[in-house]
């Protein structure tokens, strides 16, 4: 069997074929033979953490401390760094201010308030009077006892007490409610600064390790400038396919796996998942792999490459590859140059799908 690997190979994969090749002086022979060849797709990429994130700056400022190092761990709202805000802050204690200010006038023990209740109670008292003096006019009225005019006169001053309450009463409801939109005004503004001075302080959204620090203490940070990246959650394999190789690509399918830190070593690995997504910055349609059995350490960022296997063919004609020239054209031993299709390839085999069969003799000239 031989190992097929699209656009690029890595020779551990490959099982040479012997025999079928033979030399005399200069020139060699050969003939087609009939093979099982493994495909596979090349993908180059590198190792991330399944919950990978980065720490962005919200604000201009200027770093006042900074509390990690790269590879350190971090716990989850752990504070990574602080942004100088002498002036946010001072913004703040003005807006406490005022808050607290409109708080106090608009408690119940408010002179403002106080006063309008005082006006109320005497009007009440007034209202009480006017109402006792009106029922008893009317009795006497109503025997004649005194005069239309007096009467009037008496329901006249308890319907103005009456209106006067009622007058006392709204401007309280007004005044209380004025009072109210100013504590929720300013205590709105109070929470828009703090919040926005929260944004001073940049905080690990989970626990993790610090991948990588960007910023050092007294260095000028822009507002959505990358501060940190926070590695966390299990190791992940992050592969990149190129387009015309992404249809091959199945969840579940194997990969041999070289990893740079381990230059003699080949790891099995099994693809987890496909992004359906093309990554314009890669260029390449991105694939998620989990190793099938860790090694003894593992860096987040570790490059690597992988073949992945999608499937196997049998009963291939191939021919070896360095008979195949100018891409299309082998010689037969009678010197004819003839033309053949050919298919998949690596460095060391091609197939044909067309233009030969296995009786055909192929001669080249070593050079």
């Amino acid at each position: 069997m031989i190992s097929i690997s699209h656009h690029h190979l890595i020779p551990v994969f490959l099982l040479a074929i012997t025999g079928g090749i033979t030399s005399c002086n200069r020139l060699e022979q050969t003939s087609p033979v009939r093979k099982t060849i493994q495909e596979a797709v090349f993908a180059s990429g590198h190792v991330t953490q399944e919950d990978e994130y980065v720490i962005a700056a919200n604000v201009d400022g200027t770093v006042l401390a900074i509390n990690v190092q790269e590879g350190d761990t971090v716990a989850e709202h752990q504070v990574l760094l602080k942004l100088k805000s002498d002036i946010q802050n001072s913004q703040l204690q003005e807006l406490q201010a005022v808050y607290e200010e409109a708080r106090s006038n608009a408690s119940e023990d408010a002179p403002q308030l106080a006063q309008i209740r005082i006006q109320i109670e005497q009007t009440e008292l007034q209202l009480a009077q006017d109402e006792t003096n009106y029922l008893r006019f009317k009795d006497l009225r109503e025997n004649n006892s005194v005069s239309q005019l007096d009467f009037e006169k008496a329901r006249l001053q308890y319907e103005s007490a009456k209106r006067n309450l009622a007058l006392l009463q709204k401007n309280y409801r007004e005044v209380t409610s004025s009072l109210q939109l100013s504590v929720d005004r300013s205590r709105a503004q109070l929470q828009s600064q703090q919040a926005l001075l929260s944004e001073y302080i940049l905080k690990a959204d989970q626990a993790g390790i610090a991948i990588q620090v960007n910023k050092k203490k007294g260095e000028l940070v822009r507002r959505g400038e990358v501060i940190t990246r926070i590695g966390s959650g299990p190791f992940v394999l992050k592969l990149f396919v190129s387009e015309e190789d992404i249809t091959r690509i199945e969840t579940g399918q194997k990969a041999a796996v070289h990893l740079n830190i381990y230059p003699d070593r080949t790891f099995s690995a099994t693809i987890s998942k496909i992004l359906p997504g093309f990554d314009q910055a890669e260029q390449s349609y991105i694939v998620e792999a989990q190793l099938d059995e860790m090694p003894e350490k593992l860096f987040n960022g570790t490059q690597l490459q992988a073949n992945i296997d999608i499937g196997k063919r049998e009963n291939v004609l191939v021919i070896p590859a360095e008979f195949l020239q100018k891409g299309k054209y082998v010689t037969l031993a009678n010197g004819e140059q003839k033309e053949v299709t050919p298919g998949e390839k690596n460095h060391e085999w091609v197939e044909v799908t067309s233009g030969l069969s296995e009786s055909d003799v192929l001669t080249r000239t070593k050079h």
